[in-house]
């Protein structure tokens, strides 16, 4: 018996035993042959393809599935929700994964992305489009953060900046195919049904299927071949324990308290009576006392947090995740309406200004593969967070006179491109730096917090756009316009109702979006401040240190010893 434990414990701490390894069904890239483990990074850039191909897609097309349901003013709502779903089950799906295999969760999330995306095609009302985004959302956050624990497993330190840049080059493809399907796909031409963005969806759905075929028909046959491994061991592992790990009663609180604080920012100008309206006080009021308590059950009550408390006493790992947390907010926060605004203050389709907009993510993409180049040269990465965030706040800085209606579309697209560059330089370089400097069995926790702070960065930002869309944009349209016009369709139907007015009065109202536009690049900017802070926090990270276990060289050479003995005892 006592043997018998001493071995259990030496599988949980991670040390092979000549005989069996504890095994949770997470794939191990030792059993692969060179030319699997090609296949499988082939097939996981394609699946960043079809993924980067859908997202760009859906967002091309949600402007019109916003503006046909006459939603526009609360059409943040949905990516709202979306990363509220993501911030709360970030941590399910990487302990699923590790308990029924990735092949199998990935799946389930695949099942429930296209259930989302055909319920959103088929939606004819706001209120069964945001039922389809929850099963979206479901779906898309196990795809997302799946794929990245997988490039992490399988990935050594010294090459993981250039596998996670490579899982993004895919995008640059994407954005000038979706840009010229955007326009075919969902502007109605004389004659086509007002709803002709379902076929968008439908395009979505088909390329999703593929990417999710082409990934998971090699991850289910790397798999087997792990199960037919008998020199390993599988835990046996029950429903209560998967909630126990998961954190059931935090992630309730955490999603409780994040859609009740954040929603109402989105929501209140629907109700009477604005922020003066009691329901919207008391959702307030009752999303910070759920935040209170989520701060007071992962401090007191749970052995298993959501986000690590060891990951917080760490200072890389907390200023590499904060800096992560601010650039999501400042990314939402910058682009939820830019799109729109473009097309209403320039006279562009959305496919022109899909193209604009898209220096921003193709630089952010070439100076991820770069920096992370440079990474591997010189075996260092915080010097590059510094560079980046100076770079992204320059580019922020530029896009305050570059959204101006007078500006050219060059200036609006160089300001893009040296923001995109320098959030890709920093995004790398801290992702690096963070799941580099903790223990190799704490990587996916890493990147589970990393997925969650973003998703809570991205509904903060979010919910602030649609904060100044709702509340500021409407004081600066009756400061501007002199003339009547229709509050109600200016918000949520502009695409119809702005071509019909006359030039003045149009002009005056491209005025009012072009404040808006201003002041939330002034609040990016203003942002910026918490990065470079995070970013002084952290310490330099040896890239050509495979992240052994720490906890094994903290607990001294008496302990390997003796932990060498059991298994020889064995």
């Amino acid at each position: 018996m006592d043997h018998e434990h001493k071995d259990f414990t030496l599988a949980e701490r991670g040390i092979d035993t000549p005989n069996a390894e504890s095994y949770s069904k997470i794939l191990d890239r030792s059993l692969w042959t060179k030319k699997e483990y090609l296949i499988i990074c082939a097939a996981v850039l394609f699946q960043a393809f079809a993924y980067s191909f859908e997202s760009n897609m859906y967002y091309s097309a949600l402007n019109y599935v916003t503006a046909y349901l006459v939603s526009t003013s609360i059409g943040s709502v949905l990516p709202t929700i979306l990363q509220i779903l993501r911030a709360a089950l970030v941590p399910f799906f990487i302990k699923f994964s590790d308990v029924i295999g990735r092949a199998e969760s990935i799946s389930i999330a695949m099942l429930f992305y296209l259930t989302g995306i055909t319920i959103q095609g088929t939606a004819k009302s706001f209120v069964e489009v945001a039922v389809g985004q929850i099963f979206y959302g479901m779906g898309s956050t196990g795809v997302l953060v799946l794929t990245q624990v997988l490039i992490a497993d399988t990935t050594h330190l010294i090459d993981r900046g250039i596998m996670f840049a490579l899982w993004d080059v895919p995008s640059i493809a994407s954005v000038f195919i979706v840009q010229a399907l955007t326009d075919p796909l969902t502007l109605p031409k004389l004659g086509e049904p007002e709803d002709k963005w379902r076929r968008a969806f439908l395009v979505m759905g088909i390329v999703s299927a593929i990417g999710a075929a082409v990934l998971l028909v090699p991850l289910w046959r790397l798999q087997r071949k792990a199960l037919r491994d008998r020199t390993r061991r599988f835990e046996r592992r029950s429903v209560r324990w998967l909630l126990h790990e998961f954190d059931t009663i935090g992630a309730l609180l955490l999603t409780a308290g994040m859609s009740l604080t954040l929603l109402p920012m989105i929501l209140a100008n629907s109700y009477e009576g604005n922020w003066r309206n009691g329901k919207i006080i008391a959702m307030i009021c009752s999303g910070i006392v759920a935040i209170f308590l989520l701060v007071i059950w992962e401090a007191k009550f749970t052995d298993r947090p959501i986000m690590s408390m060891k990951i917080w006493g760490n200072r890389t790992a907390f200023g590499s995740l904060v800096i992560g947390l601010v650039f999501a907010i400042m990314s939402s926060v910058n682009y939820q309406y830019l799109a729109l605004y473009l097309v209403v203050s320039r006279n562009v389709s959305f496919g022109d200004a899909y193209l604009l907009e898209r220096g921003y993510p193709v630089v952010w993409t070439i100076c991820q593969l770069i920096t992370a180049l440079l990474m591997k040269r010189y075996n260092t990465c915080r010097p590059f967070v510094w560079v980046g965030i100076a770079v992204h706040v320059l580019g922020v800085g530029l896009m305050i006179p570059a959204r101006l209606p007078t500006s050219s579309d060059a200036f609006v697209v160089i300001s893009q491109a040296i923001a995109g560059g320098g959030a890709g330089i920093a995004n790398v370089a801290s992702t690096v730096a963070a799941t580099g400097i903790v223990d190799k069995k704490d990587v996916a926790t890493v990147i589970g917090a990393q997925q969650v702070l973003s998703s809570i960065g991205y509904a903060i930002g979010g919910a602030l756009a649609g904060g100044v869309w709702t509340q500021y944009l409407p004081k600066r349209l009756e400061k501007h316009i002199t003339s009547p016009y229709d509050k109600h369709l200016a918000l949520n139907d502009p695409l119809k109702y702005i071509p019909s007015l006359d030039p003045v009065t149009k002009g005056q109202l491209v005025d009012a979006y072009a404040d808006s536009q201003m002041l939330m690049s002034i609040i990016t900017c203003c942002l910026a401040i918490i990065a470079f802070i995070s970013a002084m926090m952290m310490q330099h990270v040896d890239l050509l240190q495979d992240q052994p276990d720490r906890n094994q060289e903290a607990n001294g050479d008496s302990d390997i010893a003796e932990t060498k003995n059991a298994v020889e005892l064995k």
